[in-house]
């Protein structure tokens, strides 16, 4: 039995996976420390086999405590700095969040080694591998879900990536974890030759899947312009700033008429569609005279129901309402027991409905566009929503929240999974960075710099067709875990 406990010092295992686990979040942008998933997940692992549920547990805990802690501090600047909340506040929220989605990993560990007891080293490793996959599977969907820092993600500059168009980012993280797993057994059982077979093949598989090119263009390429406005956070809500906020993105657009397609940030226009009519009239005219069209973000009021929508509209009409909101940021939710909670943190326009699931797409340039705002395109469900009828994927999103943290890179990385899992061109506008133009491998074809006020102008390429992940989803994986799991349960339980 592996017991560490009995070579080293008492809870020394404990500190040690908590120390593993702060290093974790360095895998992902802008660190991007691939590699480093595979030791430490491996090393994980190691800790927790053959152990009590009890111990299990608490190392498990430990180790994903240490990665989301690390991995989402950046709420920190959001909640303090541009939210008012107290230093004490903010920091206790992110510990509650890290508490809370530290319960998925170590619930996984903590359930294989309560109900799948053997001593065959290998299938318990194995059992570890699916579990994590489709507890992370969970934590995008409970409670709303909260994606984040999927392993799968920091995987888009390998090999790797190939399987996402296959099984999506969730099943890259499931290819990690598996090759984690391997790389246990190969030190547990000293056979180095395992974990490099294992390697290769995984590797030589992705890198095969990513020579297929499961869509196909449609179209002439289109020129865009991504307009990043740069208005920091600060002052992006003071009334003084609004008029010159309006007329320093008209000018911006003005001087990029010759594109087909124009896209300013989340919440360009920081205020309502119908106190800014005639502004909008005008644009909309100088527009259709130069034969271009505008997409746009702002607040939208519908007076018969008395909602109100984060909101991306064109100058003719159409509209896409977001559909995911960001908790605390722009609603509160369990308003009657966080009541506390809301008296001291006081975020613009937290007070917003979420739109329809389906929507009418937008057509622009003579493409409909799958669009996200903000951190929607964190989870894949909300994006396959609109394919594969969408040519194009846009993203518009306000990072200036995060400051120069690590949040608008690990968002950016997140994008680039997207546009893999999708087969499409993936456009990304952001108030300060990170904006950029993703192809449909996943490739950067042009980016921005943080905290420049510029207009990023490039080529891009509508796609149709469909990538097996956006046929079935995380359906077909995460019913074959369910099934290996059930499969191997029957077979030791015998």
């Amino acid at each position: 039995m592996l017991n560490l406990s009995k070579k080293f010092p008492r809870y020394s295992v404990e500190i040690t996976a908590l120390l593993a686990g702060l290093l974790l979040p360095f895998s992902f942008a802008p660190y991007e420390l691939f590699w480093l998933q595979f030791p430490l997940l491996a090393y994980l692992f190691f800790i927790c086999l053959q152990q009590t549920p009890k111990v299990t547990f608490l190392r498990a805990f430990l180790f994903s405590f240490g990665y989301f802690a690390h991995g989402i501090h950046w709420i920190y600047y959001s909640l303090h700095y541009h939210g008012g909340a107290p230093v004490f506040l903010a920091v206790v929220i992110i510990f509650l969040l890290a508490i809370y989605l530290s319960l998925f990993p170590a619930l996984a560990l903590y359930l294989s080694n309560k109900l799948f007891k053997n001593n065959k080293t290998m299938i318990q490793l194995l059992v570890y591998a699916t579990s994590w996959m489709l507890f992370d599977w969970l934590r995008g969907y409970f409670l709303t879900g909260f994606p984040w820092l999927q392993l799968g993600v920091a995987h888009v500059d390998t090999w790797l990536s190939g399987y996402a168009s296959l099984m999506g980012g969730l099943g890259v993280g499931f290819i990690v974890t598996i090759i984690a797993a391997a790389l246990a057994y190969a030190v547990i059982e000293k056979r180095p030759l395992y974990i490099l077979v294992t390697v290769a093949v995984c590797y030589l598989a992705g890198y095969l899947l990513q020579q297929i090119n499961w869509t196909q263009p449609v179209g002439e390429p289109i020129k865009v312009s991504l307009v990043q406005g740069n208005i920091p956070q600060a002052e992006k809500w003071r009334r003084d700033m609004y008029a010159p906020t309006l007329q320093m993105y008209r000018q911006l657009t003005q001087k990029h008429m010759e594109s087909d397609l124009i896209i300013w940030p989340e919440t360009a226009i920081p205020g309502y569609k119908y106190r800014v009519t005639d502004y909008l009239d005008n644009l909309a005219l100088e527009a259709e005279k130069n034969n271009t069209e505008v997409l746009l973000g702002l607040f939208v009021r519908d007076i018969q129901k008395q909602r109100y929508y984060n909101s991306l509209i064109d100058l003719n009409g159409q509209e896409y309402q977001k559909r995911h909101l960001v908790p605390l940021g722009e609603y509160f939710p369990l308003r009657s027991l966080l009541s506390i909670v809301e008296q001291w943190i006081h975020i613009p326009m937290s007070d917003l409905d979420s739109g329809e699931k389906n929507q009418p797409l937008i057509k622009v340039a003579g493409h409909p566009v799958g669009i996200s705002i903000c951190f929607e395109d964190a989870f894949d469900r909300e994006v396959l929503t609109d394919l594969p009828e969408a040519r194009l994927l846009i993203n518009v999103s306000n990072d200036a929240w995060f400051e120069d943290s690590p949040q608008p890179w690990q968002h950016h990385q997140i994008a680039r999974m997207r546009a893999i899992e999708t087969g499409r061109t993936m456009l990304r506008v952001t108030n300060t960075g990170v904006s950029s133009v993703i192809d449909n491998k996943g490739h950067v074809l042009a980016i921005s710099e943080q905290f420049k006020r510029q207009v990023l102008t490039h080529h891009v390429q509508a796609h149709q067709g469909a990538t097996p992940y956006v046929i079935w989803g995380n359906a077909l994986l995460v019913l074959s875990g369910l099934v290996a799991l059930i499969f191997i349960y029957r077979k030791i339980s015998k």
